[in-house]
């Protein structure tokens, strides 16, 4: 009877196999110096107004009508280039049919808001506007004694 290769080597004496690879030291993920304490959590300001303002702001600069830089102190480096494409293509595609931007007209609804970490905010807001109810998801985290939105996501 043949025996296959592998199960030859799982039999010989000074073989290990290496269950599951161990993923490479990341100072961005390890560090627990970057992680806020309970105490710097309950010193940050109360997010509940943010959040509204930061969906709102977010619509109004997809639209054209409110200029990217106006949200740059409240959302990350990563949100920022994004919507600053977005206004991009929005801006290409206004001007190719001669159109002003027109500031938006929505109402907000409904915030749920919750925690999946401490010192982490996930929320969605839904805004209604005349055509169709939208979604947007904002997550908060805390960056220099303030909260900053690391994820926006318009549905």
């Amino acid at each position: 009877m043949a025996v296959h290769r592998a199960a030859k080597m799982g039999l010989m004496p000074g073989v290990q196999h290496a269950a599951r690879k161990r993923r490479a030291y990341d100072p961005l993920l390890d560090d627990s110096d970057l992680y806020p304490t309970p105490e710097e959590i309950a010193a940050l300001p109360d997010p509940a107004p943010l959040i509204p303002a930061i969906a709102t702001l977010v619509l109004e600069v997809i639209a054209g009508a409110r200029s990217v830089d106006q949200v740059a102190s409240l959302v990350s480096d990563q949100v920022y280039e994004r919507l600053r494409g977005k206004v991009t293509q929005r801006f290409r595609e206004d001007a190719a049919s001669g159109r002003p931007p027109l500031m938006p007209k929505f109402a907000v609804g409904k915030i749920r808001t919750d925690s999946p970490s401490p010192g982490i905010i996930e929320s969605v807001v839904l805004v209604a506007m005349q055509q169709r109810t939208r979604a947007v998801t904002i997550r908060l985290e805390p960056f220099h004694k303030r909260w900053r939105a690391t994820s926006v996501t318009v549905l």
